[in-house]
């Protein structure tokens, strides 16, 4: 990536309603700190991540602030959210500076997203200009119709489930986004923002344990997976 400055935004600006808990999910305990923290840690590690954009609700800037940028040097701005996660991209986005090219958009509470896969989704987008994670979904998959009758099945081998990071040109980003805005189109993650352009998007293979923690029981799973890790590590 030399020559090519890169910025992270990471949008943790949701409620986390289907959680049913008075704490928001991204503050909530993983492995001993803030779930938002182990993600940040991840970027901070990554060396081509040359800066942050955090999105947070805007009701805990002001308590977050200090901590975060104490802890995590590369978060150099942290904005408010916006009532869609589109949105908040979008604040996240509108902070990103003109010297960076490229842009990588990351779920606050996906924290278990390995190095690894960020420096391969950054290297592949250099290459093809814009790139996604995913996972080859395994199982069978079918459309339904109303009231869940199944319209027909769908060739799996077609079939992503996608992830973050999602990594995209600044310029061509800001233009989806931008577009998007004027159009009123809603969209359920980037990527389909730039396919709208007509730009092609490539796929990276992701990772099982990129979970995005929705449910309390992602939660437990996360944790699972982090004692998993520091076993091994010791073992090593």
């Amino acid at each position: 990536m030399k020559g090519m400055q890169v910025a992270a935004v990471i949008v943790a600006a949701g409620y986390g309603k289907r959680f049913n808990k008075f704490r928001k999910k991204q503050f909530l305990p993983l492995g001993g700190k803030p779930l938002l923290y182990w993600t940040l840690e991840v970027f901070q590690k990554v060396k081509q991540i040359d800066g942050i954009i955090l999105v947070l609700p805007r009701g805990d800037i002001s308590r977050q602030k200090k901590i975060i940028q104490k802890k995590f040097g590369k978060v150099k701005e942290i904005v408010p959210g916006g009532r869609l996660r589109q949105e908040s991209v979008f604040n996240g986005l509108k902070k990103v500076g003109e010297r960076f090219s490229l842009v990588a958009i990351h779920d606050g509470v996906r924290p278990l997203v390995s190095t690894g896969l960020i420096e391969r989704t950054l290297r592949i987008a250099k290459k093809y200009g814009s790139a996604v994670t995913a996972l080859l979904a395994k199982e069978t998959v079918k459309l339904a119709k109303n009231k869940n009758i199944i319209e027909r099945t769908l060739p799996r081998e077609k079939i992503w489930l996608i992830q973050t990071p999602q990594v995209f040109p600044r310029e061509v980003l800001l233009k989806a986004y931008q577009k998007a805005q004027k159009d009123r189109f809603t969209a359920t993650d980037d990527a389909q923002l730039v396919e709208r352009l007509g730009y092609l998007v490539k796929l990276v293979p992701g990772e099982e344990t990129n979970i995005k923690i929705t449910t309390s029981e992602d939660l437990l799973f996360a944790e699972t997976i982090l004692s998993q890790r520091t076993q091994n590590t010791r073992k090593e």
